[in-house]
C-alpha cells in the first residue's frame, strides 16, 4: 500500500478524531475511507484496494478498526439495466457506451462498456414469453381515437407516464450538436446492440401484455407507430373474417336468414381488404350520419323440403368446402409478410422477429385471435370451420369471454344470433352457465343491456359501468346492432382517423325492430336450454355504493332492464317508444326472469337524478322502482314514451302478481295447443315459464310485430299500423275489455297457446315471419319466393339494395 496518496495519511493527530467517541469517528473518517475503497492505487492506476487492505491500513494509520460499511464498487444489475435504457432512449448520432458515468459518494465513476455488453448478452439468452390469448385482435381503434378514449385526469398533459426518467445517480454524456458540413456517424456496433437489446424487451412487453409499460416507455412518435402498425393489421384481418367463406356459402347455400340492407350500399374501396383504402377524408360528408334506415336479418324456416335453403349446419364439413390455407395461417402470414399495413417494418420500435419467432415455435398462440375476429366480424361459418380445422376450441377461449364478445358485437342486421348459436353447439349450451361473468362483473344479459344503450341512448359510459372509465366508450361501439355501420365502414373509419373514438348521438336511432330481435333472440339462445345460467343472476351494471355506509348496491336482472328502459326515455333518441324495452321485458318474463325479487337501490344514484350524501337505499322490487321515478321527470317524456312506460309498468304489475309460478300443463284453449305439448315437442327447451291468457297474447302479438315489420322509408312510423301501444295501454289498465289491436282484431296471427308460443312453429322459441302470420302483413312474397326458390333468390337479386 505504499502507492497510497500522501493526502489521506495522517499529518496531525487531530486528523485521527480520537477524542470524540468512536462511533461518531465514522462520519468523520468517512471521506478516507470512501477514496481508499473507490481509488485504484495499487499500483496507480490498477488495481482498488480490498476490503481488508482497507482496514489494515485504517487499523494501522488511524487506528481505527473498521467494520463493513457496505459500500459497493461493482454496479448492480438494476443500475446496468437502467444504464441501458438511458441509452436507447438517447437517439442522437455518436451516442456511445462511453458516456455513461455514476455518481456515488459524491464521486463520478465511468462504466466501463464491457460491463454493460456483458450484462446485455445475458439478457438475451431469455426470451421464454408468456403470450396473452386475443393479444393481436385487441387493436381496434388508431392512435387519435386510441388516445381519444384513454381517461385522464383535467390537470394532467398526458394520460401517459413520462416515457423513460433517467434514475438519480446515473449520468449520460450527451454527444456534441452537430455543425455544418460535419458527416453524419453511424450508430458504434455497441450502441447498435442496445437498441435492439431495447426493442426485443418492448417484443416481450408486447407479447405479455403489459401494454401500459410498453406505451408509458415509448416516446409519442414511437408509441403512435405501434398502435397503428397493429391497429392496421386489426382492420385487415376483420376485413378478412368478415368476408371469409362468403363464396362458399353462397355456393353450398348454407345460410338461414335472409340480409336486406335497405340503405344505399357503401362505395368500398376496390383495394378494401386493406386498412390504407380507409384513411381519412376531407371529404364535407365525412361526419354526415347514415340512413336511418336498417339492415333486416329474416329467418328462414327449416324443412324437409327445402332442398335449396338451409341446412341445419352453418358450415358443411371441412372436406365439403376446401380453402387454400386456413384462416388462423393467413393471420400468421399477415404478420410474417407484413402486408397489412403501409408502415415500414424498419420503423417498429418493437422487435418483429422475437414476434414472429414467438408465433412460429407455438402456432396455437394465434388460435384465440382468430376465433375472437370470427366473433366481432359476425362470421358463423368462419367459426364453425375453425373448430372443424382443430378438432377443439383452444386453450385460454375463455379468457375473450366468447359469449360477452359476441353481445358486445352484435350483428342484428345481419347473422341475427347466429353467432351465439354456433358458440353453444360448439361448446355446448352449458357453456354460459359456467362462463356468466366477464372479467368486468358483467353477466351475458348485462352485456346486452349495454349493447342496447350503447346504439340507442345518448348516456355516458362510465355511468353504466366504472369499468368503461377508461376507455371512455363502450365495447363494440364501432359496430350498429342493426347493420348500418361496422369497424370498416368508411365513415367510422374516418371519425377514428381523427380523433374521435365514440360513435355520435346523430348517428343513432330508436330501439328498432331489427336489434330488437337480435337481442331477443340472443336471450332465448342463451337463457332458452334448461342448463342455462340464471336468468336472475345479479347485474353487475349501475352499480353503486352508499357513500354514507359502505354497502354496495347491485341491481337483479329486471331492475337492470328497468333502468336500461329508463335510459331509452330519459336520453334515448327521437321517434322512441319503449317497444323494444316491452319486447324484452316480455321475453325475460317468458324465460322465468322474477319479477317480485328485490334489490337495495338508491333510485337518486342510479337514475342520476339528484345528488345526496345520505343513506337513502331501500329494497325495492322492479315494479316499485319505476314507481319510485319523480312525476316531473316522467312528465318531460314524448307522449309516446309516457304510453310505453305505462304498457311496461303495467306487464311488470301482472308478472308480479302471478309471481315466480311453475309452468302449469293444464290448460288449454279452443283451437290452441298448451304449453305441455311445446316442451314436449322441444326437450332441450325447458326454461320456459307459463303465462295467462292476457300475458299471452301480449306474448305473441309483440313476437309477431317484431318479426313482420321493417321500415322501408325514411319517414315510416317505427311501429307498424298492426301493433298499437295505446291499445295495450288502454286494455291493460282497464279502459277497453278487449286488446284492439289489429293483429288481434284482424285475426292476422297463426295460432298460438295459451302462453303465446307459436306451436305450428319448426322452433316454437324461435318462429319465422311466416310462421307467425296468418295473412299477408309485410312484403311477404318475398319471403315465400326465397322459400320456394331457395337461394335463387339472392342470384336475382345480386346488386340491388335487398341482397343475401
Amino acid at each position: 500500500m505504499e502507492h497510497v496518496p500522501d493526502r489521506l495519511y495522517p499529518t496531525l493527530e487531530q486528523d485521527r478524531h480520537l477524542d470524540i467517541s468512536y462511533k461518531n469517528r465514522w462520519e468523520c473518517l468517512k471521506p478516507v475511507i470512501v477514496e481508499l475503497y473507490m481509488g485504484s492505487y495499487d499500483p496507480p492506476g490498477g488495481k482498488t484496494l480490498s476490503l481488508d487492505q482497507v482496514v489494515q491500513f485504517m487499523k494501522t494509520n488511524y487506528f481505527f478498526h473498521a467494520a463493513v460499511w457496505g459500500i459497493a464498487k461493482q454496479m448492480t444489475k438494476e443500475m446496468k439495466e437502467d444504464a441501458l435504457n438511458a441509452l436507447a432512449r438517447l437517439k442522437r448520432p455518436e451516442t456511445s457506451t462511453y458516456s455513461v458515468t455514476v455518481t456515488r459518494e459524491g464521486r463520478n465513476q465511468q462504466v466501463h462498456p464491457n460491463k454493460l455488453m456483458r450484462h446485455l448478452k445475458k439478457q438475451k439468452r431469455r426470451h421464454v414469453v408468456d403470450v396473452v390469448p386475443g393479444l393481436f385482435s385487441s387493436w381496434n381503434l388508431p392512435y387519435k381515437a386510441f388516445i381519444a378514449s384513454i381517461f385522464k385526469n383535467q390537470d394532467e398533459p398526458s394520460p401517459f407516464q413520462p416515457a423513460g426518467v433517467t434514475p438519480e445517480g446515473l449520468n449520460i454524456q450527451s454527444p456534441k450538436p452537430l455543425t455544418p458540413g460535419r458527416e453524419i456517424a453511424a450508430a458504434s456496433p455497441n450502441m447498435q446492440l442496445v437498441y435492439q437489446k431495447c426493442k426485443e424487451d418492448r417484443a416481450v412487453l408486447f407479447l405479455e401484455g403489459r401494454l401500459d409499460e410498453l406505451v408509458d416507455g415509448m416516446p409519442r412518435d414511437e408509441r403512435k407507430f405501434v398502435v397503428n402498425y397493429f391497429h392496421d393489421f386489426f382492420m385487415s384481418s376483420l376485413v378478412m373474417a368478415r368476408n371469409w367463406g362468403s363464396r362458399l356459402a353462397d355456393e353450398h347455400s348454407v345460410v338461414n336468414s335472409i340480409h336486406f340492407p335497405q340503405n344505399r350500399p357503401i362505395e368500398m374501396p376496390s383495394n378494401y381488404s386493406s386498412p390504407s383504402a380507409f384513411e381519412s377524408s376531407d371529404r364535407a360528408d365525412a361526419f354526415k350520419a347514415p340512413t336511418q334506415l336498417c339492415n333486416w336479418s329474416i329467418h328462414i324456416a327449416v324443412t324437409p323440403n327445402n332442398t335449396h335453403g338451409v341446412n341445419h349446419d352453418l358450415v358443411p364439413p371441412p372436406q365439403a368446402q376446401p380453402t387454400a390455407h386456413p384462416f388462423q395461417d393467413e393471420l400468421r402470414e399477415t404478420l410474417l409478410c407484413n402486408n397489412s399495413t403501409k408502415l415500414s417494418l424498419q420503423d417498429l420500435p418493437l422487435a418483429h422477429d422475437v414476434i414472429i419467432d414467438t408465433i412460429n415455435k407455438d402456432p396455437r398462440i394465434l388460435a384465440v385471435d382468430a376465433w375472437k375476429f370470427a366473433i366481432m366480424a359476425g362470421n358463423p361459418w368462419l367459426l364453425e370451420q375453425l373448430f372443424y380445422e382443430n378438432g377443439e376450441c383452444p386453450d385460454k377461449l375463455d379468457s375473450i369471454h366468447p359469449f360477452h364478445l359476441a353481445a358486445s358485437f352484435l350483428y342484428g342486421g345481419n347473422a341475427c344470433c347466429k353467432v351465439f348459436e354456433v358458440l353453444c353447439d360448439i361448446l355446448g349450451p352449458e357453456y354460459p352457465f359456467h362462463h356468466n361473468i366477464d372479467s368486468c362483473g358483467h353477466t351475458i344479459l348485462d352485456t346486452l343491456m349495454v349493447s342496447i344503450l350503447r346504439s340507442h341512448t345518448k348516456i355516458e359510459p362510465a355511468a353504466v359501468s366504472y369499468s368503461f372509465r377508461s376507455p371512455n366508450r363502450f365495447p363494440g361501439e364501432e359496430v350498429d346492432i342493426c347493420g348500418r355501420w361496422t369497424l370498416d365502414t368508411p365513415g367510422v373509419r374516418d371519425l377514428f382517423q381523427r380523433g374521435i373514438s365514440r360513435i355520435p348521438n346523430a348517428w343513432k336511432h330508436p330501439f328498432c325492430h331489427t336489434a330488437v330481435q337480435a337481442v331477443c333472440h340472443s336471450i332465448i339462445t342463451i337463457f332458452g336450454p334448461s342448463c342455462a345460467p340464471s336468468i336472475n343472476k345479479t347485474s353487475g351494471l349501475f352499480v353503486r355504493r352508499c357513500t354514507e355506509c359502505g354497502m354496495e348496491l347491485k341491481l337483479g336482472s329486471l331492475h337492470a332492464l328497468v333502468v336500461t328502459v329508463f335510459y331509452l326515455a330519459q336520453a334515448g333518441m327521437a321517434g322512441e317508444t319503449l317497444f323494444g324495452g316491452i319486447a324484452v321485458l316480455l321475453y325475460l318474463l317468458s324465460l322465468g326472469a322474477d319479477a317480485t325479487a328485490t334489490a337495495n337501490i338508491s333510485v337518486e344514484a342510479i337514475l342520476g337524478i339528484s345528488e345526496t350524501a345520505n343513506c337513502c337505499h331501500v329494497p325495492l322490487s322492479p315494479r316499485e322502482l319505476m314507481e319510485s321515478v319523480p312525476k316531473e321527470v316522467i312528465d318531460n317524456w314524448a307522449d309516446d314514451i309516457k304510453v310505453g312506460w305505462g304498457c311496461f309498468a303495467q306487464i311488470l304489475s301482472r308478472a308480479s302478481k302471478e309471481g315466480n309460478s311453475q309452468p302449469q300443463h293444464d290448460l288449454e284453449m279452443d283451437s290452441e295447443m298448451g304449453c305441455e305439448n311445446d316442451c314436449e315437442d322441444n326437450g332441450d327447451w325447458l326454461n320456459v315459464k307459463c303465462h295467462d291468457a292476457e300475458m299471452g297474447l301480449i306474448w305473441a302479438t309483440v313476437q309477431a310485430e317484431i318479426l313482420t315489420y321493417r321500415r322501408v322509408n325514411e319517414g315510416d312510423a317505427w311501429i307498424s299500423q298492426n301493433f298499437s301501444l295505446r291499445a295495450l295501454d288502454s286494455w291493460l289498465s282497464g279502459d277497453s275489455a278487449e286488446f284492439l289491436t289489429p293483429l288481434v282484431t284482424n285475426q292476422m296471427m297463426q295460432a298460438h297457446s295459451k302462453c303465446g308460443w307459436f306451436h305450428r312453429a319448426t322452433c316454437f322459441v324461435r318462429p319465422t315471419a311466416l310462421e307467425v302470420s296468418a295473412r299477408p302483413i309485410m312484403d311477404m312474397d318475398l319471403l315465400r319466393t326465397y322459400r320456394s326458390h331457395g337461394r335463387r333468390l339472392g342470384q336475382v337479386r345480386k346488386g340491388s339494395p335487398a341482397t343475401m
